[in-house]
């Protein structure tokens, strides 16, 4: 809906967004709870700049954005929450945690692989030996 930057208190603003959603948690493949959130959002698009159908297309492709890599980075990894300063140093555990996502995806549908991130980090931190094999190019 079409907003007065006034009266939300935000300059700029110009269009009011409510979305409401339907999330789920998963564990080890399986849906274990379901909730229905709302959320609201704000744009300094007019209404003659971005139709609703537009800006729902714009929000879907930020959250697939978001639930691809961003959140498993987030939530599984806790990526925000780590306090690295230096550069090369931030950009180093960027690149592990690609890596530890990249070979997740590459086990993903095999016979034994695990369905999740957190099942696949806690198998190999118990047993390293086999991916330690792998990059070392020996067989096991």
């Amino acid at each position: 809906m079409p907003i007065d930057p006034a009266t939300v208190g935000l300059a700029g603003a110009a269009q009011l967004i409510r979305i409401r959603r339907r999330v789920q948690t998963v564990r080890k493949g399986q849906v274990i709870k379901e909730t229905i959130e709302i959320a609201y959002l704000v744009t300094s698009l007019w209404v003659e700049e971005a139709t609703p159908e537009q800006l729902l297309q714009w929000a879907r492709v930020h959250w697939s954005i978001e639930n691809g890599q961003h959140f498993r980075r987030d939530r599984t990894q806790d990526e925000d929450r780590c306090t690295v300063r230096n550069m090369t140093t931030a950009r180093n555990l960027s690149l592990f945690r690609s890596l530890a996502i990249f070979l997740h995806e590459q086990q993903r549908w095999a016979r034994r692989g695990k369905k999740s991130l957190p099942d696949y980090e806690r198998k190999i931190l118990r047993a390293p030996s086999p991916l330690i094999s792998r990059f070392m190019g020996e067989t096991t």
